[in-house]
């Protein structure tokens, strides 16, 4: 390449994903929020089933005598056959199938979320003295009333979440720390479990007033409604250059998957 010429930048692929010193293929997009919980549990089922027959061709392998292998080996038949069935009907609600995938890597990317908190009615007479503030936007959760506080997408998701994974635990303890609270053998103790949830309140205190300077979030309890998710699943290094090479018709080393952790 001579000094006047500007390198070419890679292709940029959208169906590749870099994630753990691994290259991964998005197999599908679920754009429903009942749909992907749906989604999430049949995954979950078929991942368990499929571990189980992993486990179960190992024990065949490791058996010591004839008649427990037969046993083992029909349980395996067994349990594949019921596999088998259930992949079927996975293939045709979601257009894969299983059978190569559940053993191997993958995740759930979460694209879109929407953000929501309980209110009482109290709080929601509060909220209507706002003039920017909307009906539509308190939701019935069962018996409860929700709030919708905001929708995320994309880059600031990975964060948020880890944020609030960090205020779930310091709940959790705080929940704890109640509960020790109440059974504490002398006042001693007591006094030591009442200094460290005064600490908690303090911390989730903070937490609260960041989410609500960062995300425009009032409350430490959050639910959060996936909109939209990817599912991405691990390729070998020879499926990755016979993908792209059918796709792009190109060098692998032309082609750039983007990072996951890519701003996070």
């Amino acid at each position: 390449m001579s000094a006047t010429e500007t390198p070419v930048a890679p292709k940029v692929d959208e169906n590749l994903l870099q994630h753990d010193n691994k290259v991964f293929f998005k197999f599908v997009t679920i754009s429903h929020p009942e749909t992907l919980t749906r989604f999430t549990n049949d995954l979950n089922v078929m991942v368990a089933q499929a571990q189980k027959i992993v486990e179960l061709n190992q024990r065949i392998r490791n058996a010591l005598t004839t008649a427990e292998k037969d046993a083992v080996t029909k349980l395996r038949e067994t349990e594949l056959q019921d596999f088998n069935q259930k992949d079927a009907i996975f293939e045709k609600v979601y257009g894969f199938k299983m059978d190569t995938v559940a053993i191997r890597p993958h995740f759930i990317q979460n694209q879109a979320i929407q953000l929501m908190s309980p209110v009482t009615d109290e709080q929601i007479s509060e909220l209507r003295k706002n003039p920017e503030f909307k009906e539509n936007e308190v939701v019935a959760r069962g018996n409860q009333k929700m709030i919708q506080l905001c929708k995320m997408t994309g880059e600031h998701i990975p964060l948020f979440e880890r944020n609030i994974g960090i205020v779930q635990a310091q709940q959790n303890a705080l929940l704890q720390l109640r509960a020790a609270e109440q059974t504490a053998a002398d006042e001693a103790a007591k006094k030591r479990v009442q200094d460290e949830i005064a600490k908690v309140i303090e911390t989730l205190t903070q937490n609260a007033e960041h989410m609500g300077k960062t995300y425009g979030i009032f409350s430490n309890n959050i639910v959060f409604d996936v909109l939209e998710a990817k599912f991405w699943v691990a390729l070998t290094q020879d499926e990755v250059k016979a993908y792209v090479e059918k796709t792009h018709g190109a060098a692998p080393a032309a082609i750039e998957a983007p990072k996951a952790d890519k701003k996070n």
